[in-house]
């Protein structure tokens, strides 16, 4: 049975309060999980922050004479519908504190100190819960693999994700955790050489189109330059479909790479790069739009150029040919 909800504080002694002691807290993640009990989407709110709106986990605090379960089954009810039958884990998997300046593995929240007490909540996959209540202003599921930007969460809500979606220890006498960093390394060796294979094919390709387009530009007879030109054709658009094979393979490395190194709670070297302009590089002018630009694209795009210019040969050198012959 609950305890009745006592008064809440008035507004300047809940200033006094924040402002010379820990608040505690409960937070709460709504899960989804596959027939292996694993964590497959996470679900958050959208509410305001200090930093304008941001994604966060559902959050709430604690009052007096209330256990941390309670707050956490209350807060969850206040904030989405419909949980009526869902009911957040018996035991927390997470301690985290939030202070009003950055401090290594904290979250931040510029309002006060809080201690918060981290639970997830199971919810039957494929239900659409809405937001309500003063504080979430909207609500999304969202896959381990593709939770939102860092900079678009409240600091600290992509600690506690993490934290939530890394399997449990394993107690079995089996070595899960052993499994899967042999295969994160076997992945990570992979995505290497198929990247390294992708850069090496385009410059072979360059150095054996050169040597064939000498011979089609050259003053042979006209069927050695038709013979040029067709092979450096061939070559062109094998290599294209060559480059495109090897990135594709390379990116679907990098994002196994990434959902494992989510669902481990790693430090995810393997996130996909940021979208738009000066994303990825510092400065401005001609260099930076050079160097913002996707190279295995303009790659592609050359070798088909090459493609089209040996066919364009080809032709010119075959009628020249069967002219002779008339």
């Amino acid at each position: 049975m609950r305890v009745p909800r006592p008064r809440r504080l008035p507004a300047d002694s809940w200033r006094w309060a924040t402002d010379h002691l820990p608040i505690a807290c409960v937070d709460v993640l709504p899960v989804a999980r596959d027939a292996d009990g694993a964590v497959t989407h996470v679900g958050l709110i959208r509410r305001d922050s200090p930093w304008g709106e941001v994604w966060c986990h559902v959050g709430g605090r604690q009052e007096r004479l209330e256990s941390v379960h309670d707050a956490a089954r209350r807060t969850l009810d206040e904030s989405l519908s419909p949980v009526d039958d869902v009911v957040p884990s018996p035991e927390p998997f997470l301690v985290q504190e939030y202070f009003p300046d950055v401090r290594p593995g904290a979250g931040v929240d510029p309002r006060k100190h809080a201690v918060a007490v981290c639970f997830t909540a199971d919810v039957p996959a494929g239900r659409a819960l809405r937001a309500r209540g003063s504080e979430a202003r909207g609500f999304a599921w969202f896959e381990v693999g593709a939770l939102p930007e860092p900079s678009t969460l409240w600091p600290g809500s992509l600690r506690m994700v993490q934290r939530a979606v890394a399997p449990a220890p394993d107690t079995s006498g089996t070595s899960g955790t052993a499994d899967e960093l042999a295969a994160y390394e076997s992945l990570s060796a992979r995505e290497v050489s198929l990247n390294e294979l992708m850069w090496q094919t385009p410059a072979l390709a360059m150095t054996a189109m050169a040597f064939l387009l000498t011979i089609a530009l050259g003053d042979g007879a006209a069927w050695q330059r038709a013979l040029a030109g067709a092979l450096s054709a061939v070559v062109a658009v094998a290599s294209a479909q060559l480059l495109a094979k090897h990135s594709a393979g390379a990116i679907a490395d990098a994002d196994a790479l990434h959902a494992l190194e989510t669902r481990r709670g790693m430090l995810p070297v393997h996130a996909p790069p940021k979208r738009g302009p000066r994303a990825t590089v510092r400065g401005d002018g001609l260099w930076a739009w050079f160097a913002d630009r996707r190279s295995r694209r303009w790659w592609f795009v050359s070798l088909l150029a090459f493609g089209a210019v040996s066919a364009l040969l080809t032709v010119t050198a075959t009628a020249e040919a069967l002219g002779a012959l008339v």
